[in-house]
């Protein structure tokens, strides 16, 4: 009988820079660079805005007060006046910024003031 001996493969990595990819050293994707040069990001860092609640903090915040499953509920059940008699999932499907849904969603549960912007986080060790 004849040994079969199959190749040995080695796989190599490259080590890129921190906050680097495959196509260069920080380099950003062209769409953001297009909107970066026409101004339409001002002076703030990429996707941030400092009166813009994202959709995903939307949903931390409402797991946070209200608890995952709680929260999920209120979103699919609970119609709300300020929203145009819709809830809260209907709005945001509607195109309703997150940010007016939370606010619509605080006065309705009658979330405290001092919750409204969600727990405070430790800082981080650096």
């Amino acid at each position: 009988a004849a040994l079969v001996v199959a190749p040995l493969v080695l796989a190599t990595a490259t080590i890129l820079p921190r906050g680097s990819d495959s196509r260069g050293a920080g380099r950003r994707p062209a769409s953001w660079r297009a909107r970066a040069a026409s101004g339409a990001l001002g002076r703030t860092r990429p996707g941030w805005h400092p009166g813009r609640v994202r959709l995903s903090e939307f949903w931390r915040l409402m797991d946070d007060e209200l608890g995952a499953a709680y929260a999920r509920s209120v979103a699919a059940t609970q119609v709300i006046g300020a929203l145009d008699g819709r809830t809260p999932d209907q709005a945001l499907e509607a195109g309703t910024p997150p940010r007016e849904v939370w606010a619509a969603v605080c006065e309705a549960m009658d979330v405290p003031p001092e919750r409204r912007l969600g727990r405070d986080e430790p800082a981080r060790r650096r």
